[in-house]
């Protein structure tokens, strides 16, 4: 069977003998129909909200940066075209790299970048203190979003791996946080209930909730995208909301069971943006570790055309040895970039991990991972496993979570 696997903005082809294929993972995803009637369906019916038409005085929109696939530009029209009042526009980075102009003009489109004043979070940026929320996280938010009149959410929703999903309150909680306040719930991703498509029970998603809530959020608009980054659905209003509705539509979509564990897993970081560098991708690891057995073997695939991408995920790759040991030291102090070493390390314990991507070898190795090219894939299968390997193929395995049917 001829599997298409995102890379960057190509695909890989890839030949699998219907003997060795486990399991396909073909999403149930839906076709776009009309994206300008999703987008102004859910902004003329918000859930448990007032238009937006009605909000007055200073705004903020805070949209996502280049690490996420939202594609603010087609959106932004809709809402703005809607709202009165002077309006600025913020990234939410959170932790990332600031948005430069380049980026800004790709992401709001050269019109938008023009007319309206848009800013980047960043970890230079001055916050507001809003206290401790009920968790222990104490609260700094970006002053900008903090004094706006009215504050709007745009963003799309997909699973997350310890947050249960993207979305609703993730564009405050990290988006406009302070790094104390990112690190400090970011801890919670030990939890057993941390885990993808999971909201109920998960503290680091319960804390992002509340602290979203605390500081404010006045309308919340979603999309839900296909794998070709089309919108197929959207929701506005009430941020909590929002979020579970799109949850459901994404676990419609996206969830996808498996009988018996692997001895294979190939798959896709879902192409750019998410495979722009491995701290990106490397998510798509995750969502198919659990499926993969033990001393089994996962060849991902992703471009990283901008490398590692955090030199805090590089730097703590050569001090730690084992996941345990880099728990321990989390738990005591939580660092970004270092949670990102933790589940490399963990999922390298589990199995072998080999990588096709524009990284060099030297970086490759670095986190634990054999770089390969794609015509040596079925050869490494067969290699490791015999001819009778069993191999789940996820091409969108960023987006797509394939879990044990007793799960």
């Amino acid at each position: 069977m001829e599997v298409s696997f995102p890379y960057g903005k190509k695909f890989i082809k890839l030949d699998i003998p219907e003997k060795n294929l486990l399991k396909f993972v073909k999403v149930k995803e839906k076709k776009a129909e009309n994206e300008k009637e999703i987008i102004e369906k859910a902004l003329d019916n918000p859930i448990e909200c007032k238009k937006i038409e009605k909000f007055e005085g200073n705004g903020i929109i805070v949209i996502d940066d280049k690490t996420r696939p939202l594609p603010s530009k087609k959106i932004l029209p809709f809402v703005l075209e809607r709202l009165r009042g002077n309006i600025k526009i913020i990234f939410a980075t959170g932790t990332h790299t600031p948005v430069n102009d380049k980026d800004a003009e790709e992401l709001l489109g050269k019109e938008i970048a023009e007319e309206y004043e848009w800013i980047s979070h960043s970890q230079k940026s001055r916050f507001v203190d809003y206290g401790v929320s009920s968790f222990g996280t104490p609260l700094f938010f970006n002053v900008e979003y903090a004094k706006a009149d009215f504050k709007i959410l745009i963003g799309d929703i997909e699973y997350h791996y310890f947050a249960g999903y993207g979305g609703g309150r993730k564009s405050v909680l990290p988006g406009v946080a302070s790094e104390i306040t990112v690190e400090t719930n970011h801890k919670r991703m030990f939890h057993k209930r941390a885990d993808f498509g999971i909201l109920s029970g998960n503290p680091v998603h319960e804390d992002m909730e509340e602290s979203a809530d605390i500081v404010g959020v006045d309308f919340c608009l979603n999309v839900v995208m296909n794998s070709r980054h089309e919108i197929v659905d959207a929701f506005a209003g009430n941020h909590k909301k929002v979020l579970r509705k799109g949850a459901k539509i994404v676990d419609e979509m996206y969830s996808v069971d498996i009988n018996e564990r692997a001895d294979v897993a190939i798959i896709s970081a879902d192409g750019y943006p998410h495979d722009i560098n491995l701290y990106q991708g490397m998510k798509a690891i995750q969502t198919v570790i659990n499926c993969v057995k033990e001393n089994g073997t996962i060849i991902l695939l992703c471009e990283c055309r901008e490398g590692h991408g955090s030199e805090k995920f590089y730097q703590e790759m050569e001090r730690y040895e084992s996941s345990e040991e880099i728990k321990k030291d989390l738990l005591k102090k939580f660092v970004m970039g270092k949670h990102k070493v933790y589940y490399m390390l963990k999922a390298s314990e589990k199995v072998k991990l080999y990588i096709v991507t524009d990284m060099d070898e030297e970086m490759s190795e670095h986190f634990r991972m054999e770089k390969i090219d794609e015509d040596e894939i079925m050869d490494v299968v067969y290699r490791r496993h015999g001819e009778n390997a069993k191999i789940i193929a996820s091409p969108n395995a960023t987006t797509t979570l394939v879990r044990m049917k007793d799960f």
